[in-house]
């Protein structure tokens, strides 16, 4: 099933900008959720869906200093977001992902919700990309 997300903030630019829409695949129990990609999370913590970045999987630490993110203490390329001067690490439990918006700085995600991790559940579509799905 498919549907067009409409992008309600400026925390995925320069990918997606505020107002855009996006198409949208919903994602199926067993569908694999991939680092890199754009979901559409149904957010209890926002009371609405939002499009974020996948950057932890289940298990992985996530270390975020001097606006570098490394997983498992290598780090991560990411030619789509801007820096941050946030610090902070994560443990990203079993069944849960940790997300983030490209423009970091202007992003409400998981390294500000109260609950930082994302049950699988939560992830109700994957972003078509054009490239990479």
């Amino acid at each position: 099933m498919f549907w067009l997300t409409r992008v309600r903030s400026h925390s995925m630019a320069p990918t997606l900008r505020d107002g855009s829409l996006a198409l949208t695949r919903k994602l199926g129990r067993r569908t694999p959720i991939r680092r890199g990609d754009l979901v559409v999370v149904d957010s209890p913590e926002l009371g609405e869906p939002v499009v974020k970045r996948v950057i932890g999987l289940p298990g992985e630490r996530v270390t975020i200093a001097g606006g570098r993110v490394s997983i498992d203490g290598r780090a991560l390329s990411e030619p789509y977001a801007s820096p941050s001067m946030f610090n902070d690490s994560y443990q990203v439990p079993p069944a849960h992902y940790f997300l983030l918006g490209d423009n970091r700085d202007a992003s409400s995600d998981s390294r500000t919700w109260r609950q930082p991790f994302v049950e699988r559940a939560a992830l109700v579509g994957r972003l078509w990309t054009g490239w990479r799905h």
